[in-house]
C-alpha cells in the first residue's frame, strides 16, 4: 500500500462513489491522489501508485519504485477506502456482464450484496 499526503477540497483524498470510480471523474485532482492502474502496459497494469500531474492528455503517475508513467486517466481506478492510517484501500470486481474490472465503493464493499456488475453494464 501506498502512503498519502495532499487533500481535496474536503480535506482528504477521493474514494470510488456511484459516481465517481476513476480519475477522469474527479473534478479536482490532486497530487498524491491514490490510483489503481488498469492501463495498457502489463508492466505496470494491477499496480498501486500516486497521480502526480496532466502531462497533455495522460495522467503522469508516480510508483513506489518512483518510476513514473503516463496513462488515460479513465485506466486510474480510485481506492474503495483510505484507512486511518493514511493507506489506500482498493476493491476491485470483475463485472460479470463485459468482464472489465470496476472499483467498489466503500458502501458497496460493505453492503450485504455486492454488485456483480460494472456502473456500465449495471440497469
Amino acid at each position: 500500500m501506498l502512503p498519502i499526503a495532499g487533500t481535496t477540497s474536503s480535506g482528504e483524498f477521493a474514494v470510488a462513489t456511484e459516481s465517481q470510480r476513476t480519475l477522469k471523474d474527479l473534478r479536482i485532482k490532486r497530487k498524491g491522489q491514490p490510483v489503481y492502474v488498469l492501463g495498457h502496459d502489463d508492466r505496470f497494469r494491477g499496480r498501486e501508485a500516486t497521480f502526480e500531474f496532466f502531462n497533455i492528455r495522460l495522467a503522469v503517475v508516480r510508483f513506489s519504485d518512483n518510476k513514473t508513467a503516463g496513462f488515460d486517466p479513465t485506466d486510474l481506478l480510485l481506492p474503495c477506502e483510505i484507512h486511518e492510517d493514511g493507506l489506500a484501500y482498493f476493491e476491485i470486481r470483475n463485472c460479470e456482464t463485459c468482464n472489465g474490472l470496476f472499483p467498489l465503493s466503500s458502501s458497496e464493499f460493505w453492503s450485504k450484496q455486492e454488485p456483480a456488475e460494472c456502473p456500465d453494464c449495471s440497469p
